[in-house]
């Protein structure tokens, strides 16, 4: 089926952004925040979580469909070791340890 562009809203970018904030931005264009999981249900104003936004689905500048929902990945500042983990660069020398395992 073919679709006008002005039937679609443009995703805000959200990266950042304080959840409060990246909720309003949302709001704005039609949009409502969810979290990753497939299956969550919308962040409301009572269940918004401290932190920053640190990725979202669908990408800053898509086009969607008004009332869709807006997906985002937190980074709640919990320091508690949990959340999004880097690959530590440069990778490890796979061999480093080689003297520890060799048998003689």
């Amino acid at each position: 089926m073919f679709r006008r562009h002005r039937d679609l809203v443009v995703v805000p970018n959200v990266i950042g952004m304080s959840p409060s904030k990246a909720r309003r931005a949302a709001d704005q264009v039609g949009l409502w925040l969810r979290g990753p999981e497939a299956d969550a249900g919308p962040l409301g104003k009572s269940d918004l979580p401290t932190g920053v936004i640190t990725a979202q689905a669908p990408t800053p500048g898509s086009l969607v469909d008004p009332g869709s929902a807006l997906a985002v990945w937190i980074d709640r500042n919990d320091d508690g070791g949990g959340g999004m983990r880097e690959p530590r660069r440069p990778l490890p020398d796979p061999k480093g340890n080689k003297a520890v395992f060799d048998v003689h």
